[in-house]
């Protein structure tokens, strides 16, 4: 039964009256009502209303039965045909036609901002080209969630179909569609799904099962990939084939007696006239893609295979052979293919030839005496002796023999020396140096030092390599003193030291000029610079950055230097038998004297010390 009366609150009179005619399922004509407190709305302020309501028939408030409601409830369904014109709903919002006008109403918990929501019904009143909309209404539905807003006037709702919009990659070999909600209206069909992408210049590479997807799942608001092209497949590059080695590294061949056979080491490459040299394939053109628009992509054609031709060379008339033009040594000189005739002496060089200066290849069959020289910008080979004369080559520099220089002997080399002995000399070389003995003599290699024979041992003098020193035998029995130094390069750390110093020069002119800039630009926000301090701080400006990008280049080159010289620390002294007394060894900046013998070991540089481990073969 009904009690003798109510009291029910709302945001306004209606808002508290329909709240109680709902709860005690009355209508207008069943209740009295008496306003108890009622505050209007103002802006964005909600009103408040409390309302008394008096029964005025006798009636039992009853829910309908469960069983009820699911008795009836596919009768609704399948009895009523609902119009989709009625409301439209989003994900966070209704918009309902109604005669009266259009309403708003907001669900309580939104998944996105308020003020996105606001943003988000905003577009969408104007896709759906309502017209004359309240934003005030708008706004406070936001607010004022769970309650329905009348927002527009009565008017016809615009059916609006779905639409599509295409992105497509930077080289059109691939597109993406996005394809907006069917406001009211129609969804793509495949078909016309498929005209839409054909209106669009989208004819190529389309996935038809994407497509269909698409359509069945009725999939819209994200960019989803339809089409891809064929990529082109660029051609091939053109090939160089040298029918040479051109290789530059060359070892001595160590026999089965433990002994090296110097003389063929396959460092003179010789031609004759009208010998190939280098022949080149050309490259292929490549097979052309299409885009998604159908329009076809050009491949890339191989690059052309090329060869730069040197001196005592001729080339085809389709320009893809070389050819030797004379007899002599082929070679390859600042990346040119060269052919370099050989100068040959059957005899000594001595007086009745006088000093050789050549710009090929020296071959001399007998001896070089003392007093004379020899020059050559390419190799130089000796199958006698060489006395006290002096050798320069910018090539390698091959005794067949070996130097006896009574300390008059110079030997200086851009590539390697291979001797079968070394005594009394000086030689410095810019390569490896490999020899069976060296007694008492200044030695200096950029590459290793490699005593590889049956004595393989060095007595007296001061040898020094970059990389490492490896023999038999280090010193004598009789004490003789004998310096060996790895990891040194005195070219390179002069240079590093050279390099250091104008770093910091520069450095410092980088520190003074960016406290010049910092004054000035603080003055200028103070008070504006006269021209002569604007003049002054733009130069400043342009010569710090001019220094500041030399400083870094030459920073970048002083760390690979440095990188350099520490691979040069790792220089390391192997002795296969044994070490005498007498010996200094030096590693970088290490030093150490042998006093008593070491054998089969390998030194090497840790912890700043020079270590004496096991030998390394």
């Amino acid at each position: 039964m009904l009690k003798e009366f109510y009291i029910f609150e709302g945001d306004s009179y209606d808002d508290a009256l329909n709240k109680a005619l709902q709860e005690l399922s009355l209508t207008k004509d069943e209740v009295a009502v008496e306003v108890l407190k009622e505050k209007k709305s103002f802006m964005f302020r909600r009103g408040s209303t409390k309302l008394k309501i008096i029964p005025t028939v006798k009636k039992v408030k009853e829910e309908p039965a469960e069983a009820f409601l699911e008795e009836i409830e596919p009768i609704l369904v399948d009895n009523i045909e609902l119009d989709p014109n009625i409301h439209q709903e989003k994900e966070d919002f209704i918009l309902t036609y109604r005669e009266d006008g259009l309403y708003l109403s907001v669900i309580k918990d939104p998944k996105v901002k308020d003020q996105d929501l606001t943003q988000n019904i905003l577009e969408y009143l104007k896709d759906k080209q309502v017209k004359d909309y309240d934003l005030v209404q708008a706004t406070l539905a936001v607010h004022e969630k769970g309650r329905e807003y009348r927002i527009a006037p009565n008017q016809q709702e615009v059916l609006v179909d779905s639409t599509l919009k295409t992105q497509f990659s930077k080289d059109k070999m691939e597109v993406s569609i996005y394809i907006t909600k069917a406001l009211g209206g129609n969804h793509f069909t495949l078909e016309t799904l498929k005209q839409e992408l054909i209106d669009n210049n989208i004819n190529y590479g389309v996935d038809e099962e994407q497509l269909s997807r698409l359509v069945k799942l009725k999939h819209t608001d994200h960019y989803v990939p339809i089409a891809k092209g064929r990529a082109p497949i660029d051609g091939i590059d053109g090939k160089v084939i040298y029918h040479f080695n051109p290789s530059k590294e060359h070892k001595p061949v160590v026999l089965e007696d433990g002994s090296v056979d110097f003389k063929h080491l396959d460092i003179i490459k010789n031609v004759k006239q009208g010998d190939l040299l280098v022949e080149v394939l050309p490259p292929s053109d490549g097979v052309p893609g299409i885009n998604v628009m159908g329009v076809e992509v050009p491949a890339k054609k191989g690059k052309e295979g090329k060869f730069k031709k040197g001196k005592n060379t001729t080339e085809s008339d389709d320009g893809l052979k070389l050819y030797a033009a004379i007899d002599g040594q082929v070679r390859i000189d600042d990346g040119k293919v060269t052919v370099s005739e050989v100068y040959q002496i059957q005899g000594n060089v001595d007086n009745s030839t006088g000093n050789i200066n050549f710009n090929g290849t020296v071959i001399v069959n007998g001896n070089v005496r003392s007093g004379f020289k020899i020059s050559a910008e390419g190799n130089i080979e000796v199958n006698g002796v060489v006395e006290g004369a002096t050798l320069i080559s910018k090539g390698n520099i091959i005794l067949n023999r070996g130097i006896q220089g009574n300390n008059a002997a110079y030997l200086e080399c851009e590539g390697n020396l291979v001797a079968k002995y070394i005594e009394n000399s000086k030689i410095k070389c810019d390569g490896d140096i490999t020899a069976d003995f060296i007694l008492h003599s200044d030695v200096v290699a950029k590459g290793k030092i490699i005593l590889a024979g049956k004595k393989s041992l060095v007595v007296g003098g001061e040898i020094r390599a970059s990389e490492e020193i490896r023999a038999r035998v280090v010193g004598s029995h009789m004490g003789t003193l004998t310096k060996l130094e790895v990891g040194v390069d005195p070219e390179i750390r002069n240079k590093y030291e050279e390099l250091k110093g104008e770093a910091l020069e520069l450095q410092k002119n980088c520190e003074n000029l960016k406290k010049t800039i910092d004054l000035l630009n603080r003055q200028a926000k103070i008070t504006p610079l006269p021209q002569s301090k604007e003049e002054i701080l733009i130069k400043s400006i342009k010569t710090y950055e001019y220094l500041k990008k030399k400083y870094d280049l030459l920073h970048e080159e002083l760390q690979l230097m440095e990188e350099r010289i520490q691979n040069l620390s790792m220089g390391k002294v192997h002795v296969e038998d044994r070490i005498y007394p007498g010996v200094k060894v030096i590693i970088s900046n290490a030093l150490r004297y042998f006093y008593d013998e070491s054998t089969c070991c390998t030194l090497s540089k840790k912890d700043g010390e020079i270590y004496i481990g096991p030998f390394e073969k």
